[in-house]
């Protein structure tokens, strides 16, 4: 956990952002949550920004580190309720003007991002602004063989085979760096496949089909995930490989074995995400390849239930 804590305090551009949002939203006397507040860092910029009182909602145990800190930094109008933001009452949680949380992950919404904020609505004043306002999924096509290679390890030699070790590794996301040249090139390579706005009413499950027509012949070794957020209006963040580089880093979606594009094919790959409380995180990616006249020609389907064991 504090591995983490450090790495997000050591991400300059996330500190910006967020206190940028803040201060573009805080206006002198206002009521704040900060949902999973971690270290307390967004609770100390808002109780510095003119935050009339903050309420700290953390579960985990760096709760107490914070307590600390908010003694050491003289900021005396937060409250810190160690906790699970869905184990409490209305009543025990003042209406807030503004709710901050910085649940992001590499997988924008890998911490139950969007079950939180929509449980901790009812916390909130009518007119509360949320940060982060949006979030914007990316995909595109990895046409390198160099993340491939990297976790294709299962060939080890020794008249061995381990087919099935390596049936169950490629149904996971990775976390990595993914580098521009990596990527499918063209202007229509990256697709927005799912846009979260917690103006509205967000499901747990999305899902989408993006697909990519290709006029040249290539080979696709998985697919790159990323997102965008817009913590408010002229705020925005962004774990795009094109993008300054955050402490967050990219998803790299496995193919089970290389697609095959021939020329004037087209590629579709269904996603699937589902972040219900009683699933937690479940990803699921279909791809297919399709020739000229709309035959299928290659398909595989990966799943992360099936990436892991019992």
């Amino acid at each position: 956990m504090i591995e983490l804590q450090r790495k997000l305090l050591g991400d300059s551009l996330r500190n910006q952002a967020f206190y940028d949002a803040l201060k573009a939203s805080l206006k002198p006397g206002m009521e704040v949550l900060d949902l999973g507040s971690g270290t307390g860092f967004l609770a100390f910029l808002a109780s510095k920004l003119g935050a009339k009182h903050v309420t700290c909602v953390e579960v985990g145990d760096i709760i107490k580190i914070s307590k600390q800190l908010a003694n050491r930094n003289n900021v005396r109008n937060c409250t810190f309720l160690h906790a699970h933001s869905t184990e409490l009452k209305v009543a025990e949680v003042p209406k807030a003007d503004i709710l901050v949380s910085e649940t992001l992950g590499n997988y924008a919404l890998e911490e139950n991002i969007i079950e939180c904020v929509e449980d901790a609505k009812r916390f909130l004043k009518s007119t509360a602004v949320i940060i982060p306002g949006k979030i914007w999924q990316y995909v595109c096509p990895i046409t390198s063989d160099r993340l491939y290679q990297e976790i294709d390890t299962f060939n080890v030699g020794f008249d061995l085979r381990f087919d099935e070790a390596r049936t169950v590794a490629m149904q996971n996301m990775f976390v990595r760096t993914i580098r521009p040249e990596d990527l499918l090139t063209g202007s229509q390579a990256v697709k927005l496949w799912d846009t979260v706005d917690f103006s509205q009413k967000n499901a747990s499950v999305r899902r989408a089909t993006p697909h990519w027509k290709t006029d040249t012949p290539c080979t696709v070794y998985g697919f790159a995930l990323w997102w965008k957020s817009e913590l408010v209006k002229g705020v925005q963040i962004s774990t795009s490989p094109m993008d300054p580089a955050t402490h967050w880093e990219q998803i790299y979606l496995p193919v089970s074995q290389p697609l095959v594009l021939p020329p004037d094919s087209t590629l579709s790959l269904h996603l699937v995400s589902d972040t219900r409380w009683q699933v937690k995180m479940d990803l699921t990616w279909h791809a297919k390849v399709m020739d000229a006249s709309g035959k299928v020609i290659a398909e595989q389907e990966m799943d992360m239930k099936k990436g892991h064991l019992n």
